[in-house]
């Protein structure tokens, strides 16, 4: 029986085809080879549907599948370097777009050791978990795809079961919309489902190339059971702008944009663009252009689209996007380090996010575009990296591959354009990020090989034995990490309850467990904070504050409990003064954050400084105007000694909005004055915004007789 060469040998000379022959069979029909393919087509499947349904962890969708995708790593690496031993270095493509993916992880790796956060840099940002440890894991995925997928038989075990991912994700998004979802989440799921994937935003970008790649399949493929992988993919295709319609992601509509332009244009170049062919794609395109206009208008997502275009729930965006350009031009080489935009958000947050926002406590730890995150995060030489990566793979895929596997190049260029186009206003998550690194991986293997006749080479059995045991035994490593994860929720929610003894045990072993984390020393410092114990719950805030000095959030915790220990009495860190002035450092460190100023007032009137608490108050307020931050300024208002001082605070608040409240307690301080006229006028206007006030009259009565 003949052999059948691959493809990307075509070309060479007689002599070399046969000296290729044998060793292309071999490879072909490796079981190393095949046991990559279920590896990574089970790796991608899970990366979408598992999440931690037992709700028992912190970070229960992100976490839970990076530690899965490390779990299934260390069996790929090790079967790569199975077939490496005992086959050579022949099985690797020869590709530019390998040192593209070199780049990538260098100028990653030097952005992280330039950073100011190194933990974050190389083990990602809690809850996104995208920093040097996954782009090496992402890197280890690309190579096991460029290397044991040879065909578009290997490729119908990755769509079949990222098909059957979404299908089990998509079915999940409709119990949510239905109200029926088993779980309780701390969001709501039923209003924008997140399915598996654990964010609407980020679980749309995962159906912008599905969307993507099954359009192209049910329009382009053509072989084996064409009829039944078309009608497949179509429906798959449906079925996927279905749930797009009640997940309501505005990305979608980029992704789905980038199918409407690139499918069309993929079966002009396949087929020809004679004048029936011409005519059915126009016809193609104006059928899925009623479909996705008629979804788009029933469903939620046509809610949001028409609040978007009337100008409405976009500025924030914005925002972030000229923060994370800030950002980028504060540190334009290197960046702040792999997934640290948090570091970077603190000190560019615009001053009108909160009020743009509409939640005061909200913080960002992404750039929302994938441009600007690598600009921000990496700088100029990691955007350089990507673009190239990005550059390279789309130039392959075109130039060599729709030479070469036509069909399969074309689902590969389809979910591409999906990715890239949809990432331009999404933010980075495990769950979806696998996918350039898969298609990066396709491309190069489709790229041509410069294979050499040299024979299989035996490898020696303690070798296999002992790459299978390390793989075994450093795929166990994550689970310290889960279980620390499970801790610190634990002592969340003990401290939350009251429980301090509970709380504190589960906090001490989370940070036994998880060192690093800052997060974990934060709620073991709760804990201690709930039991009263000032001077432990100190030190644990100030080992998350080392840990991460960019989050205020630990600095005010540390604030909190310092003001606490120095009412009990205890000197011993400081006293008053040293709780105020950390106080002081955190709102230094994050100026436009109202819950830090927030915090400030609070310790500030709890040590006795009315006049430092109000001014904090009102920028809190001032920052964010709502009702729940006028209590804390009439709590001092009245307490004030600096009087100009709190009278142009107590104005400046009324002018940014201005209630009967706050109207009475400047006519308070301006009476304290001697500014008769000025009390008379600011309680006359407190009775026009709330008639019969008793305190209003009362002021005016004070101001008419003194």
């Amino acid at each position: 029986m003949s052999v059948q060469l691959p493809e990307e040998v075509l070309g060479t000379s007689a002599m070399e085809k046969n000296a290729i022959r044998w060793k292309a069979v071999m490879w072909d029909r490796s079981p190393l080879r095949l046991t990559l393919v279920g590896l990574i087509s089970v790796k991608t499947a899970l990366l979408v549907v598992l999440f931690d349904w037992s709700g028992k962890s912190l970070n229960p969708f992100d976490l839970t599948k990076s530690l899965a995708s490390r779990t299934l790593e260390w069996p790929i690496a090790a079967v790569l370097a199975l077939a490496l031993l005992r086959y050579g270095p022949v099985i690797l493509p020869r590709t530019p777009i390998n040192f593209a993916v070199a780049s990538v992880l260098i100028t990653n790796l030097l952005s992280a050791l330039a950073g100011e956060g190194r933990y974050i840099a190389f083990f990602g940002d809690s809850g996104r978990y995208l920093g040097v440890t996954f782009l090496v894991d992402m890197a280890i995925l690309y190579l096991g795809v460029a290397v044991s997928f040879l065909g578009l038989r290997d490729w119908t075990w990755l769509f079949a079961s990222s098909a059957i991912a979404f299908v089990l994700s998509g079915a999940y998004a409709w119990l949510q919309f239905a109200g029926l979802d088993p779980l309780a989440w701390t969001d709501s799921s039923r209003l924008r489902p997140f399915s598996t994937v654990g964010n609407p935003d980020t679980y749309g970008h995962f159906l912008s190339v599905t969307m993507c790649v099954s359009a192209a399949a049910a329009l382009l493929y053509r072989g084996h059971r064409e009829r039944l992988v078309r009608v497949a993919a179509a429906l798959v295709g449906l079925a996927a702008l279905a749930v797009t319609g009640i997940v309501a992601t505005r990305g979608t509509l980029l992704g789905i944009a980038a199918g409407f332009l690139v499918v069309p244009v993929l079966y002009l170049r396949i087929y020809g663009r004679t004048r029936a062919i011409v005519v059915r794609t126009l016809l193609g395109v104006a059928v899925a252009g009623v479909l996705v206009v008629g979804v788009v208008l029933v469903s939620p997502l046509g809610a949001r689209v028409a609040i978007t275009l009337q100008g409405f729930a976009t500025r924030d965006r914005v925002l972030v996007w000229e923060a994370g350009v800030l950002a980028f031009l504060d540190r334009p080489v290197l960046g702040y380090g792999p997934d640290s935009f948090a570091i970077a958000w603190p000190r560019h947050r615009p001053e009108q996010f909160a009020q743009v926002l509409g939640q005061s406590s909200i913080s960002s730890d992404s750039a929302h575009d994938w441009i600007i995150q690598a600009a921000a995060t990496t700088g100029l030489a990691g955007l350089a990296a990507l673009l190239a990566l990005v550059v390279l793979t789309t130039s392959t895929l075109v130039s060599v591959g729709l030479v070469r596997a036509p069909v399969l190049s074309a689902l590969l260029i389809a979910g591409w354009a999906g990715y890239w186009a949809h990432a331009l206003v999404s933010v980075g998550t495990v769950g979806v990020d696998w996918v350039p690194w898969v298609i990066a991986g396709g491309a190069a293997g489709l790229s041509r090989l410069r294979l050499t006749n040299r024979p299989a080479r035996r490898v020696p059995l303690v070798a296999a034995l002992g790459l299978v045991a390390l793989a075994v035994v450093a795929s166990s490593t994550g689970l310290r990490a889960y279980e620390a994860n499970q801790k610190g929720l634990a002592a969340r929610h003990g401290a939350d309850l009251g429980a301090a003894a509970d709380a504190i045990e589960w906090g001490e072993a989370a940070v036994r467990l998880d060192q690093g984390r800052a997060n974990y020393w934060n709620e073991l410092g709760r804990a201690y904070f709930a039991g009263r114990r000032y001077g432990e719950a100190s030190d644990a805030f100030s080992a998350a504050r080392v840990r991460s000095p960019w989050d205020q959030t630990f600095v005010a915790n540390l604030g909190r409990a310092l003001a606490q220990l120095a009412r009990s009495g205890d000197a011993s860190r400081g006293g008053p003064g040293a709780a105020l002035r950390t106080m002081q450092e955190a709102v230094a460190g994050d100026r436009n954050n109202p819950e830090v100023h927030a915090a400030l007032a609070d310790v500030a009137r709890v040590l006795d400084f009315p006049d430092v608490s109000l001014r904090a108050s009102v920028d809190a307020y001032r920052l964010y105007p709502v009702a729940k931050y006028e209590p804390a300024i009439l709590a001092v208002a009245g307490l004030a000694v600096d009087l100009p001082a709190a009278r142009a605070a107590l104005e400046q608040a009324v002018a940014v909005r201005e209630s009967a409240a706050l109207r009475i307690a400047l006519g308070r301080v301006q009476l304290r004055q001697g500014d008769r006229a000025a009390a008379l006028d600011s309680a006359r206007r407190a009775l026009v915004l709330q008639p019969g006030n008793a305190d209003a009259q009362a002021l005016i009565r004070a101001a008419s007789s003194s």
